[in-house]
């Protein structure tokens, strides 16, 4: 690689100018004359005239000039080579994931990320949310997407963000008008159920001192696309969920979020969670890179 004397000379001689030079570089222009000078005193060689045209390279200057664009030339071959070189590693990487996430945020990342590196497979299963601990717990997946509360010593969280249950609903709905939906109005309409949403639930019933199952959901299923499906056709059922799975279905206005004046429901982190002690390749710390800016921008 080149020494900063010789990168600052190689600018100045693009730009024709120290300023410029500067600019590109992001530093003071007195540093890269600093540098020329040190590197002329060096070689006990002028490099530069300046004229009306700024700076120009004298004779040894240009001899100087085509070396050094050599040596940038093929550092940067020897670095599109490591690059390449990344591009063209296998590697599976294994996601645990609530489904809401795997809809919204995953397929886009996958698909930019596999543009990219092309020998790279995905296996991504979606699961409940205490599954997937149980699947980093058991090394069963490399990356868990999921909700962070109450997570093992053992698991470490990337990043989380904060995504609000509220409830789905028909916009014939008579809440649908609402701005904000106490839980106990929730309970006097039929409700449905994912078992992704069991975890939250169970919570909440705690709180509100409710047992199990009571009251019972009017359909439990495990499919986003039969529960939005039913919920656009039926008027009187909620829903308990975040906004992540159906956002077609709200853009669309096929369906409504409100969101439930309830601590438990508002407070719901979501989160990129990996294995303490598991070593990770680099090729997965780069999709984790991805996967989190993605998180970041929500």
């Amino acid at each position: 690689m080149l020494s900063i004397e010789y990168r600052y000379f190689y600018q100045s001689a693009i730009d024709s100018s120290f300023r410029k030079a500067g600019d590109n570089l992001n530093i003071n222009s007195s540093a890269v004359v600093r540098q020329i000078h040190k590197l002329e005193d060096n070689l006990q060689l002028k490099l530069f005239i300046r004229s009306s045209k700024g700076l120009e390279l004298t004779s040894h200057g240009h001899m100087l000039f085509k070396y050094v664009a050599e040596q940038v030339e093929r550092n940067e071959s020897f670095l599109q080579n490591i690059q390449d070189q990344e591009n063209d590693i296998e590697s599976v990487i294994t996601i645990s994931t609530v489904e809401t996430i795997a809809i919204f945020f995953l397929s886009e990342i996958v698909k930019e990320f596999q543009d990219k590196y092309r020998n790279v497979r995905f296996k991504i299963i979606a699961k409940k949310p205490d599954s997937i601990i149980e699947d980093l717990i058991i090394n069963k997946c490399e990356i868990g997407i999921t909700f962070t509360k109450e997570i093992p010593k053992s698991l470490k969280i990337i990043f989380e963000n904060n995504f609000p249950v509220g409830v789905l609903c028909s916009p014939q709905h008579f809440l649908a008008q609402r701005e904000f939906i106490d839980v106990q109005e929730c309970l006097e309409y039929p409700l449905v159920f994912h078992p992704g949403t069991l975890t939250v639930w169970k919570k909440l019933q705690r709180e509100l001192g409710y047992k199990a199952f009571i009251p019972k959901p009017k359909l439990i299923a495990n499919s986003y696309a039969l529960i939005k499906s039913f919920l656009i056709k039926d008027n009187s059922s909620l829903f308990f969920s975040t906004k992540l799975g159906a956002l077609n279905e709200l853009n669309k206005g096929l369906l409504v979020y409100k969101k439930v004046k309830n601590r438990t429901l508002l407070n719901n982190k979501i989160g990129i969670i990996i294995t303490k002690n598991k070593v990770i390749n680099k090729i997965t710390e780069k999709f984790l890179q991805a996967i989190t800016h993605s998180f970041k921008k929500f």
